[in-house]
């Protein structure tokens, strides 16, 4: 009977779990309020991020290493490790052809270098409590 009472326990706790892992796994890019970007693609996000396409003069902003929203986002729009992405940067860097992403040492200070900097954007967690002049111009928890 005790068998029984942890195992329907354990079916009660799992959906709660698994509900806050999913929401952990998603990511939302901002940018300021009146900025003229109103919605990207992760094809758009894949090439700014990577440094081969620029939106005009908008600047990405990156968080650091270790970050979990950096890894979603590595892996969920970018498509690659964080390995794979420090490897091509380090290549980047040693033939001077491109710049690497800005990076904000957490979502907190992602969120304020968009509100204090034009034309900039950043991911940050997606569930984030966001002020009221930044916008949302792209969610992974919809199909892109």
């Amino acid at each position: 009977m005790r068998l029984l009472h942890l195992f329907m326990a354990s079916i009660l706790v799992i959906p709660v779990f698994t509900l806050q892992a999913q929401q952990d796994e998603h990511i939302i890019v901002i940018t300021q309020l009146d900025t003229q970007l109103n919605n990207v693609n992760k094809t758009m996000l894949r090439n700014l991020y990577m440094g081969n396409l620029g939106l005009g003069d908008i600047t990405p902003i990156a968080l650091a290493p270790g970050e979990l929203a950096r890894s979603v986002f590595n892996v969920r729009v970018v498509g690659l490790t964080e390995s794979r992405i420090q490897a091509y940067w380090a290549q980047m860097r040693f033939s001077g052809r491109k710049q690497r992403p800005i990076e904000a040492s957490d979502p907190a200070e992602a969120i304020l270098m968009v509100q204090s900097t034009v034309n900039t954007i950043a991911y940050v967690p997606a569930g984030t409590v966001l002020p009221k002049d930044v916008k949302i111009i792209f969610t992974s928890q919809t199909p892109q």
